[in-house]
């Protein structure tokens, strides 16, 4: 019997395009593998071959890193913005507290003002002098 998988939540829902991978996957990995290959294949010519892994290691992690991390719906580039401003940039929280009786306060002294303004002004709208 033939199956498709079909999300919960059709936020979650991801193209697929090669292996499973989504276009962003792909193209993060294919950059990993156009810089590490040459550079380990060309690099142990000139460093021994342990200072060269290391290096392919840690030029690939973080392509791969931009392209399958998800975290909240959000992409590294997002994440990392975010948590950047959150842990590094100064906090502005500003306490404010109005209890809720204060709304009803607000309309029953507006309403005590418009009556005594109603009744202050005289209606001259229909004498004649």
């Amino acid at each position: 019997m033939i199956e498709i998988r079909i999300p919960k939540e059709i936020k979650n829902y991801r193209e697929k395009l090669f292996f499973g991978l989504t276009l962003r996957q792909c193209i993060c990995a294919g950059l990993a593998l156009l810089i590490c290959v040459p550079l380990y294949i060309w690099g142990s010519r000139f460093l021994p071959q342990e200072a060269v892994s290391w290096a392919v290691i840690l030029i690939a992690a973080p392509l791969m890193l931009a392209g399958f991390f998800r975290y909240n719906d959000m992409n590294f580039e997002q994440f990392a913005v975010e948590f950047i401003a959150h842990h590094f940039y100064p906090q502005k929280r500003i306490y404010e507290y109005e209890p809720v009786f204060m709304e009803l306060r607000r309309m029953y002294l507006l309403e005590e003002y418009l009556a005594e303004t109603e009744r202050e002004a005289p209606t001259t709208y229909g004498s004649v002098d």
